[in-house]
């Protein structure tokens, strides 16, 4: 058998340049730029990716590196089915069909454990933050020493840390803006025009 041309590497293609990736535990994850799980027909080779709230994402599989993927990451999965809604999910037509015919050629894998929450969550962005800070407190402290400043230690650390926090914050409410757009977009939801009228664009 021939093997197809693939134009990309990797087990899967990020065609619109989002951002989309597994959930890696002890990192910074973004919920909807966050890869749940993949609807995998491994007869045709075709794919549908989930976000955790079962979104489809625009991701285009690699038919020679999908399986391996799955195997390393895989905590569970379901036969017979298929997941993602919205604006890239399964065409609802051709849905109906296939569980009138039956799935058996799907199955959808759940990847890699997810338990350690997203930054989106405050409670969990508090948790990246402390644990963020205790590490600027040593570096600020260090720093101090090896430069041999002549200021207040304890009010130099104070300043580093504040700073770092402030830097943080707005980090995290960039960032939770640009997900929120993203979630949007996944579910097909348009921005207004950029325009209301003709006369505004004038």
């Amino acid at each position: 058998m021939k093997r197809s041309y693939n134009p990309f590497k990797g087990p899967f293609h990020d065609t619109y340049a989002i951002g989309f990736r597994l959930y890696l535990p002890g990192a910074i994850n973004w919920r909807h730029r966050t890869i749940a799980g993949v609807s995998w027909n491994g007869v045709d080779q075709e794919a549908f990716f989930f976000s955790p709230d079962g979104l489809a994402l625009p991701l285009k599989a690699n038919p020679w590196e999908l399986p391996e993927l799955i195997r390393r990451n895989a905590v569970r999965r379901e036969f017979s089915s298929v997941h993602g809604t919205g604006h890239f999910a399964m065409n609802a037509g051709r849905l109906t069909s296939l569980k009138s015919l039956g799935m058996s050629d799907w199955v959808t894998y759940w990847l890699v454990d997810q338990s350690g929450g997203y930054a989106n969550d405050p409670a969990v962005w508090q948790r990246i933050t402390e644990q963020d800070l205790v590490v600027e407190k040593t570096a600020s402290k260090r720093i101090h020493h090896d430069m041999r400043l002549t200021s207040d230690l304890t009010g130099y650390v104070d300043e580093c840390v504040a700073q770092r926090r402030e830097q943080m914050a707005v980090e995290h409410r960039r960032r939770c803006g640009e997900d929120s757009k993203i979630l949007a977009w996944l579910k097909g939801e348009t921005p207004p025009p950029l325009f209301a009228n003709a006369q505004e664009a004038a």
